[in-house]
């Protein structure tokens, strides 16, 4: 809707200027009236009219007056002047030739003639509606050019900068792959809302889209990123760059921005990634050579599987997730990695033990599924799964399963009160039976077996620790101290405050 703005001195005539014509249907709203020059002049700043009705004699101002400050003020703001209607008792022909000479559209007697006003406002809204395509048709012009200018800056490096500005730049850059919605235009969208305040352009170039920013207030920015992203909840996927001068800066900041989106596949609980953040995710791994632990991890994996060593397994997932945690390669390079040790640890197994019915990996779709991932963890979490999967299966339907579990079962829990009876319960076997299957594969006795267990780990206690004895022996599953002697004694033919004191001596021990 165009805006309307009545102003005369007399009320009945306002009144009867807003009756006499259906004004909406036209396409125009009455935004304010005025009963004098000088609130017509202020009612014109405030509100911007298109269209001003607009008295010849009023207290104050006459109307050739207000139209000569409002065009003076418009050409001084560089703002589109509004359109002006004189009505005037008057028929002296210097009024009118004033009024049209200081670009009055039209210049009509009192009492208004309804078909002649309505005749007047139908030509000057089509040219008002003309003028407003030309402006928005330049305005896009120029917004067009303004966006080339920045992509072909940020797409050069700055190559073809040939003069400097004094400007400061901020980018962000938004990657449409990890963005939350599957709407990627809702970034364009939600960038133009949330950062309205700010001189801005809105580039999308290879792939992602750059939002660069004009001398912005940091602590502003800061919090429309904030307010952005708790719209789109389940992902990092802005990076921001330094606020630098110049449009050496601009790209710079973009440069900046662009590095930091490699740190996306490796973190999902912040609201962005900044210099920062960056510098802390970064200073927080050891990086090492995953290529060369590669052998020992595969020798490792296999040795876990085939005795059912769950601890083992999770600690050689820890030992792997710190190799592979390199911040500073590409995501897909993190997959591949994943990908390649991921198969060459199962066919190590499948190798090994080709008669055991194990689930191939194409049917597991390994590949795809590890490079569908988003992030770190998800992609590492499908990793571990595949072998928690597999230490299962491996130990299913096998005659030594059950034992395999139970010495598993027994290393990880040798403190407790251990009997046969209750791993017997525990894994649905006799206990009688389980006695004699376990003697068999271990070739010793089930209760020798978790001494020689408990006294080797009494042993590491005290060689690398400064614990008490009568804490070592809780530790270990003696609740007697006493007795915890006597087996230590048995075992090593030394106390074990002999063994500590002569470990110092021999290495060996």
């Amino acid at each position: 809707m165009m805006k309307l703005l009545i102003a005369d001195d007399e009320e009945s005539i306002r009144t009867g200027l807003k009756m006499i014509v259906d004004w909406e249907n036209l396409g125009f709203t009455v935004c304010t009236e005025a009963s004098n020059g000088n609130e017509a002049v202020q009612a014109i700043k405030d509100y911007s009219p298109d269209l001003v009705l607009l008295d010849i004699k009023m207290p104050g101002l006459t109307g050739i007056e207000v139209i000569e400050q409002v065009n003076e003020y418009c050409k001084n703001q560089s703002l589109v002047t509004p359109s002006f209607i004189i009505l005037s008792g008057f028929s002296q022909f210097e009024y009118a030739q004033k009024a049209l000479n200081l670009g009055a559209k039209a210049y009509l007697l009192k009492p208004v003639d309804e078909d002649e006003l309505l005749e007047k406002v139908n030509a000057i809204k089509t040219e008002i509606l003309k003028n407003c395509a030309v402006q928005e048709d330049s305005k896009n012009a120029r917004k067009y050019e303004n966006r080339e200018f920045y992509r072909n800056l940020l797409e050069k490096g700055g190559n073809e900068i040939k003069t400097e500005c004094n400007d400061e730049f901020t980018v962000l850059m938004c990657s449409q792959e990890y963005f939350p919605s599957q709407d990627k235009s809702l970034i364009v969208k939600n960038l133009e809302n949330y950062f309205s305040f700010f001189a801005r352009e809105i580039i999308n170039i290879n792939g992602n889209i750059a939002l660069v920013l004009k001398n912005a207030n940091e602590e502003a920015v800061t919090n429309c990123i904030d307010r952005f992203v708790k719209h789109f909840p389940g992902g990092t996927f802005i990076s921001r760059g330094k606020k630098l001068k110049g449009y050496s800066g601009c790209v710079a900041s973009y440069n900046e921005a662009l590095s930091f989106m490699n740190y996306f596949f490796f973190v999902s609980d912040v609201p962005y990634i900044s210099c920062h953040k960056a510098e802390c995710i970064s200073s927080s791994d050891n990086l090492t050579l995953f290529d060369s632990h590669l052998p020992d991890f595969c020798s490792r994996a296999v040795f876990s599987v085939e005795t059912y060593d769950k601890a083992g397994l999770e600690k050689l997932f820890s030992d792997i997730k710190n190799d592979v945690f390199v911040v500073t390669a590409r995501s897909g390079d993190i997959k591949q990695k994943l990908i390649s040790s991921l198969m060459e640890m199962y066919n190590k197994i499948t190798a090994k033990y080709p008669e055991r019915e194990l689930e191939d990996l194409q049917n597991l779709n390994i590949v795809q599924n590890i490079l569908d991932t988003k992030s770190f963890d998800e992609a590492f979490s499908f990793f571990c799964n595949i072998f928690r999967n597999l230490i299962e299966s491996f130990h299913t339907n096998t005659a030594d399963s059950v034992i395999v579990k139970v010495i598993a079962y027994v290393k990880t829990n040798y403190s407790q009160d251990l009997k046969l009876e209750t791993l017997g319960d525990l894994f649905n076997c006799n206990s009688a039976y389980l006695g004699k299957k376990f003697r068999k594969y271990t070739g010793v006795q089930f209760n020798t077996y978790l001494d020689n267990l408990r006294i080797e780990e009494a042993k590491n206690k005290l060689l690398n620790t400064d614990l008490k004895i009568y804490q070592i022996s809780k530790l270990v599953g003696y609740a007697n101290t006493d007795y915890f002697f006597m087996k230590f004694k048995k075992a090593t033919g030394m106390t074990p405050k002999e063994f500590k004191e002569k470990a110092g001596n021999n290495e060996s021990l």
